[in-house]
């Protein structure tokens, strides 16, 4: 068994390393889930910026939730949580993840920087902004809503950890009341959060 140590914060994007390390029945430490965690030397260490999640996979440091729910997938090829490396279904693993991250989550975290005086101070928020980065992010869910209408998941119409990675995104904005338009999206949340190991908050 690979000796893994997650630093982490319950409702950052470490949820999803924890989805993965649950879905591949795999043990680890927690190390942190308390908000001082975030910017500690401890996760610097890890992180050069001290962000969650990060985490040390067989004394091996790894940051980045993309990076690490892959390696976790890829611990235990027998759980089939992601296709194989170099053929084409890995490659639609990384686009789906990149367009998550690009043409939805982006937006998300602009408008999280622009509202939390945890995140920004209030004197640097551009409140401006909002709106348009509601309205592209709209542009990036209509398209994968457009997707979704043909399939129940992303990558061979099976659950993987693209789904954990790109399900938080859909998630958050939901939240974010962002989803209201689009009942593919709402549909595919539906069966990810049905999933006994999602730690995704139902609503």
């Amino acid at each position: 068994m690979p000796d893994i140590k997650l630093f982490e914060l319950g409702p950052t994007r470490s949820s999803r390393v924890r989805w993965a390390l649950l879905e591949a029945d795999l043990s680890y430490e927690s190390i942190g889930n308390r908000v001082d965690i975030i910017g500690s030397e401890e996760v610097r260490r890890v992180h050069p910026l001290g962000k969650l999640p990060a985490a040390i996979i067989d004394g091996r440091p790894l940051f980045e939730s993309a990076a690490i729910v892959t390696a976790i997938a890829d611990l235990v090829p027998e759980k089939n949580l992601i296709a194989r490396s170099g053929t084409w279904s890995r490659y639609l693993h990384y686009q789906w993840m990149s367009y998550a991250l690009s043409e939805m989550e982006a937006f998300l975290q602009s408008n999280e920087v622009n509202r939390l005086e945890f995140l920004l101070p209030r004197e640097q928020h551009v409140p401006g902004i909002i709106k348009q980065n509601e309205m592209l992010f709209k542009k990036g869910a209509a398209a994968l809503d457009d997707f979704l209408a043909e399939a129940q998941y992303l990558v061979d119409d099976r659950f993987s950890v693209t789904d954990i990675f790109v399900g938080y995104t859909v998630h958050w904005g939901r939240e974010d009341g962002l989803l209201a338009e689009f009942p593919n999206l709402l549909g595919y949340l539906r069966r990810l959060l049905d999933r006994e190991h999602c730690p995704l908050a139902p609503r």
